[in-house]
C-alpha cells in the first residue's frame, strides 16, 4: 500500500514536470515572436521605403524626359519654323528674277487680266482641247482678252492616251487654227496617261505633228517629275522643253522652261486676292518678252 502511494506521488510529480515544461516551451515561443515581429514590421517598412523611393526617382526620371523631350521639340519646332521662314524668304527673294505667270481654263475663269498684270503676273496659258472631243469654250474670247491686257498666253492641250495622235491632233487645229497665242503650245500629260511604250510612243506622235505644225511656237510638255522620269528620255529626239509642276523652284534649269512652284498660289491683297496655280519662266520678264516677239513674226 505504501508501495502504491509512492508510484501515485511520483507520477503526480512527472504530470506536474511536464505541465510546466510544455508551458516553458509555449512562454519561450511567445517570447521569441514577439521579438521576431518588429524586425520583420522593420524590414516591410524598409521593403516599402525603397520601392516608394525606386517610384519617386522612375517619377523624377521621367518627368526630366518628358521636360527635355518638350525642350526638344520646342527647339525642333523653332528651328524648323525658322527655316521654313528662311526658306519662304529666299524663296520670295527668288521669284523677283522671274516672269510669273498661270494656268486657267473654264474651271477656273477669270477675266480681269489687267489686273493680273498689276500683281505680277506676266504670262497665262488656257486650256483649249482635251482629246479630240472636248474643246474649252471659253479658250478663244479669254487668250484675246488676256493678250489684249498685254500678257504673253499660250495655248494648252490635255493629252489623251485612249485616241491616236493623229486625230487628237487634228482635233486641235480645226478647233485653235493659228490662235495658239505667242508662247510655246504646252502638251499636258497627267500621271495617269503614261501607263506603258505605247502610251509614249502615241505622245511622241502628238508632239511631232504639232512642232510641224506649229514651227514658231514649238511645243513643250507639262507634267510632274514622274512623267518626267518615265518619258523624257524616249522624248528626247524632239528637243524639248518641259514645264514642270512641282512646289519649289528646284526645277528650274535647261530642260524646264517653266515651273509650276505653288498649285494654289495667293495673287492680290485684301478683298481683291484670290487663288491660282503659279508658275515662273526661265528667265527675266525681258526674256519672256523677247520670246513672245519672237513667236509673234
Amino acid at each position: 500500500m505504501q508501495k502504491k502511494r509512492g508510484r501515485t506521488k511520483k507520477n503526480f510529480l512527472d504530470y506536474i514536470f511536464f505541465i510546466l515544461l510544455a508551458f516553458g516551451l509555449v512562454w519561450t515561443f511567445m517570447l521569441w515572436t514577439t521579438a521576431k515581429a518588429p524586425a520583420r514590421k522593420s524590414a516591410a517598412a524598409s521593403s516599402a521605403k525603397n520601392i516608394s523611393q525606386k517610384i519617386t526617382d522612375k517619377q523624377d526620371k521621367a518627368k526630366k524626359k518628358s521636360s527635355d523631350k518638350k525642350a526638344h521639340s520646342s527647339s525642333s519646332a523653332n528651328s524648323v519654323s525658322s527655316i521654313s521662314s528662311s526658306n519662304s524668304q529666299a524663296s520670295k527673294a527668288n521669284l523677283k528674277k522671274y516672269a510669273l505667270g498661270t494656268a486657267l481654263s473654264s474651271d477656273q475663269p477669270y477675266t480681269d487680266y489687267s489686273y493680273l498684270k498689276s500683281q505680277n503676273i506676266r504670262f497665262v496659258y488656257f486650256r483649249s482641247t482635251t482629246g479630240n472631243s472636248s474643246f474649252d469654250n471659253l479658250f478663244l474670247t479669254s487668250i484675246k482678252s488676256a493678250k489684249d491686257a498685254g500678257l504673253s498666253v499660250g495655248s494648252m492641250t490635255i493629252y489623251d492616251p485612249s485616241i491616236t495622235a493623229y486625230s487628237a491632233y487634228l482635233y486641235f487645229v480645226r478647233k485653235v487654227g493659228k490662235k495658239v497665242g505667242n508662247l510655246p503650245i504646252a502638251v499636258y500629260v497627267t500621271d495617269d496617261s503614261i501607263t506603258d511604250d505605247n502610251s509614249i510612243t502615241n505622245l511622241l506622235g502628238l508632239l511631232q505633228d504639232l512642232k510641224e505644225y506649229y514651227p514658231n511656237n514649238s511645243v513643250i510638255v507639262r507634267c510632274d517629275k514622274t512623267v518626267y522620269d518615265e518619258v523624257h528620255a524616249k522624248l528626247a529626239s524632239l528637243n524639248l522643253k518641259y514645264w514642270l509642276i512641282e512646289n519649289n523652284l528646284d526645277g528650274l534649269g535647261s530642260e524646264n522652261q517653266f515651273v509650276q512652284y505653288n498649285a494654289n498660289g495667293k495673287v492680290g491683297s485684301g478683298m481683291r486676292s484670290f487663288r491660282l496655280p503659279l508658275s515662273v519662266f526661265d528667265g527675266s520678264k525681258a526674256d519672256l518678252k523677247k520670246l513672245s516677239e519672237g513667236i509673234e513674226k
